[in-house]
């Protein structure tokens, strides 16, 4: 009850909902009677169960209202099949309105009707019925149980050839490694999307499969793409009144506007979303637009409405368990509220984000995903090689109906030349990945080479000619004691001693700069601030640094050394480049990942030139990374400053 007063400003739209509900049974009386003159068999609940299916996101009341009438006609001629798909049906509309308990009985109910049947329309139902259940378990971020189920209902399609039906599987695997930050294996699926899309002439895989795309590169970051695919998407569902579909592309582009910082575009297309979603009751998508508001409202400095917004999105993800809305609405809150010097409350959200971010941790085992991920792939190599099995089977009965013993031998020299192809082609991969790890032990010696001379130069300049420059200012202060100098000579002398004692300090820098001491004593961390501060106190650019998750023994000292040399290169790239006056260098770790961002808000330049460039400090850096197998991703845009993210495992 606590949270009543912030979903009060949704009654509105719940007043316009119920007059879109008293419509729509208007309407339902006439497409039910369209079926009353057909004979009760089993052909009319499959047309009705069929309509239902395509108008639910729609017109879910009609849809829903269908679907009782086909299980009516299907339990009078006792069709289990039509009862089960009527069940299914109406436990994904329970689904879409987030009802998920309702739902999951309806599933169970269903399930339990084609449970022993083995025929391939049953097949293909329960199928459809455990991709539900995975469903479920995924908006209640359950991701180790939503991908067993995505898994299993990806088999069964599999195994009655409707290979087909697994575009929806693919489609939610997706989503879930976009949700937990996985740009690689969401692009793998998007990408998996797509190629079944262009060989279907289904508009609704291909709004999917556009969806998928944009939203793995709205996760790499790479914002114009984004657009590029929301726009695409939407000139290929226009007109055909699909809410759901207008409304992730609205949301797709209201987050390009945002990161371009197109307020209020972006606040636009984020309301027009929360429009569409509230008129078919889809309230995660209703949680997650509302976030997404007040998110953008922050940015703008419009911490009233950011605030508005947000608790709305709160209130709703708190009823329905959306903790994974939660994790993007607290941080939030916490900002805007400290912005409007709310200082206690801001206090309160962010102990409730620490007490949610430690409950999904819990939930959500990213290891676990890992392991069913690699599961699955060695399942569907297994399943092809039981295939292939099966095809060559077939082939040699055939072969031996046939009787031919030249075609026998014909059909063994082609598998014996196959054979061989295949070992030759595992030969030139063997050879390549031993290339390949050559050159990384080769780029590996280079480093530990040039960080070693690195070493030894700062303690021989430090330890050798700094020691007797400081040997040499000392006997001179003694002798100074012991002269008698002409007023000229003395100013002489004094410009001498002010002379040695820049060129100490020009040399303890450069023995710095070639081997930190801070490095080697209090690691990475420490050194990078040290770094960092001395940029900024000489004047030359200011930059910010800040660091979580960072341990003193979480790297070796190799990678540390890596690290900070990449960074270093970064920074004077910027201080050399880029016009700049200011610097944010971060490094986090989170999940066994580094990710390091070094931002600027210089000039910028078109990344495609940098490539072209004979320069060698972009190779260096791009080596050090491979080095420590990592990615880096480059943004910039001419007057909007340079941003540079590596991440990499630790």
């Amino acid at each position: 009850m606590k949270y009543v007063f912030a979903i009060l400003p949704l009654l509105f739209a719940c007043i316009t909902a119920a007059a879109q509900d008293a419509y729509q049974y208007l309407k339902a009386d006439s497409v039910r009677s369209s079926y009353f003159s057909m004979p009760d068999d089993t052909a009319k609940v499959n047309r009705m169960n069929n309509q239902a299916a395509m108008i639910m996101n729609v017109e879910p009341i009609i849809a829903k209202l269908l679907l009782q009438d086909a299980r009516a006609v299907a339990e009078k001629i006792n069709y289990k099949y039509g009862i089960s798909v009527s069940l299914g049906t109406e436990s994904r509309l329970l689904f879409y309105q987030v009802k998920f308990d309702s739902g999951k009985l309806l599933l169970d109910k269903a399930y339990n009707l084609l449970e022993k049947e083995n025929d391939k329309n049953a097949v293909i139902q329960k199928a459809t019925l455990i991709h539900t259940y995975a469903n479920i378990y995924h908006q209640k971020q359950e991701y180790d149980s939503a991908l067993i189920k995505y898994q299993k209902a990806i088999s069964l399609f599999t195994s009655v050839n409707e290979k087909n039906k697994i575009f929806f599987s693919y489609y939610n695997i997706s989503g879930i490694y976009h949700l937990l930050g996985d740009t690689a294996k969401a692009m793998y699926y998007a990408k998996e999307l797509m190629q079944m899309a262009e060989a279907s002439s289904d508009i609704n895989y291909k709004m999917r499969s556009l969806i998928a795309y944009a939203e793995a590169f709205e996760g790499k970051k790479q914002y114009d793409s984004v657009y590029k695919y929301a726009e695409k998407g939407l000139s290929v569902i226009k007109g055909t009144n699909n809410v759901f579909g207008v409304g992730k592309f609205y949301t797709l582009l209201g987050t390009y506007h945002r990161e371009k910082q197109k307020y209020d575009s972006s606040i636009f297309y984020f309301k027009e979303a929360l429009d569409l979603y509230s008129s078919i009751n889809i309230w995660y998508d209703i949680a997650l637009v509302q976030q997404q508001l007040g998110n953008v409202f922050l940015k703008a400095g419009n911490y009233v409405n950011a605030v508005k917004y947000l608790k709305e999105a709160d209130a709703i993800a708190v009823e329905l368990n959306l903790y994974q809305v939660r994790l993007l609405t607290l941080p939030d809150l916490v900002e805007a509220q400290e912005k409007l010097g709310n200082i206690k409350a801001s206090n309160s959200y962010l102990k409730t984000f620490i007490a949610v971010k430690d409950t999904v941790q819990e939930r959500n085992n990213r290891k676990m995903v890992n392991e069913l991920e690699a599961k699955y792939q060695t399942e569907q190599k297994e399943i092809r090689l039981r295939e292939q099995q099966l095809i060559i089977q077939r082939k040699d009965l055939i072969t031996y109906i046939l009787g031919g013993t030249a075609i026998a031998i014909l059909i063994i020299s082609l598998l014996s030349y196959r054979t061989y192809l295949q070992k030759q082609k595992l030969q030139q991969q063997q050879i390549a990945e031993l290339e390949k790890e050559k050159q990384l032990l080769a780029a590996e010696a280079v480093l530990q080479g040039q960080e070693e001379e690195r070493t030894r130069l700062a303690k021989d300049l430090h330890d050798g000619l700094g020691g007797m420059l400081s040997g040499i200012k000392y006997s001179f202060n003694s002798m100074k004691g012991n002269l008698v100098l002409t007023p000229d000579n003395a100013n002489a002398f004094e410009r001498s001693m002010d002379m040695l004692d820049s060129s100490i300090k020009e040399l303890r820098s450069v023995a710095h700069n070639l081997m930190p001491e801070s490095l080697l004593k209090f690691g990475l961390d420490t050194a990078l601030k040290d770094f960092c501060d001395s940029i900024t106190g000489s004047g030359a650019l200011k930059v910010s640094y800040h660091s979580f998750g960072m341990q003193k023994e979480l790297f070796d000292k190799n990678t540390e050394i890596t690290l900070y040399r990449i960074i270093q290169e970064l920074v004077n790239n910027t201080i050399k480049h880029a016009a700049a006056t200011e610097s944010i260098v971060q490094l986090q770790t989170e999940n066994e990942r580094l990710t390091v961002t070094v931002e600027d808000n210089g000039k910028g330049f078109d990344v495609n030139f940098l490539e072209l460039s004979k320069g060698i400090g972009w190779a260096n850096i791009k080596n050090r990374v491979e080095y420590l197998k990592g990615t880096v991703n480059l943004n910039s845009e001419k007057d909007k400053g340079t941003s540079i993210t590596i991440e990499l495992t630790i």
